[in-house]
């Protein structure tokens, strides 16, 4: 399952990244549809405190982490480069 990058592969990371997707998209499906079915597995979900709900949870707040500090880095660096340039009106943030 693992490839290293240097072999052409994408290594674990994507693979883990994978699986935080697809449990996150699983937890919301089963969370906004109204049909009788999702709604036993909602409920039955949320009485037993469910892994899956607890990991879907877990990645959410990782990727929200992750994301906030992303664009804190992105933000920082073009400001370092409007200051290099000698930008007064911050024209190179979006």
């Amino acid at each position: 399952m693992y490839v290293s990058r240097k072999q052409g592969g994408r290594g674990l990371i994507q693979l883990q990244a994978a699986h935080a997707v697809e449990i996150t998209k699983l937890a919301e499906y089963v969370d906004r549809k109204e049909d009788p079915l999702r709604q036993v597995v909602r409920t039955h979900q949320h009485n037993t405190n469910s892994a899956v709900l607890q990991t879907a949870r877990y990645f959410k707040t990782e990727v929200h982490r992750e994301t906030r500090k992303m664009k804190e880095s992105k933000a920082e660096k073009t400001k370092e480069r409007c200051t290099r340039r000698g930008c007064m009106d911050n024209c190179h943030v979006a």
